[in-house]
């Protein structure tokens, strides 16, 4: 889910509240884990670190 919402929030057409409702989370969750260019915040950069040792 956290790929899917930074390829999303790549692009500079996505609405993040839009984005959010379909992925059943806030947007607040969302701008928790990823930045409005894509790129992950430190939580959302714990995550795929956790995911790549796995």
């Amino acid at each position: 889910m956290l790929r899917m919402a930074m390829n999303a929030m790549a692009s500079r057409e996505t609405n993040a509240q839009d984005l959010a409702r379909r992925l059943g989370i806030t947007t607040t969750t969302l701008y928790m884990y990823v930045n409005g260019d894509g790129t992950p915040k430190a939580p959302g950069q714990k995550l795929l670190e956790r995911e790549a040792a796995e």
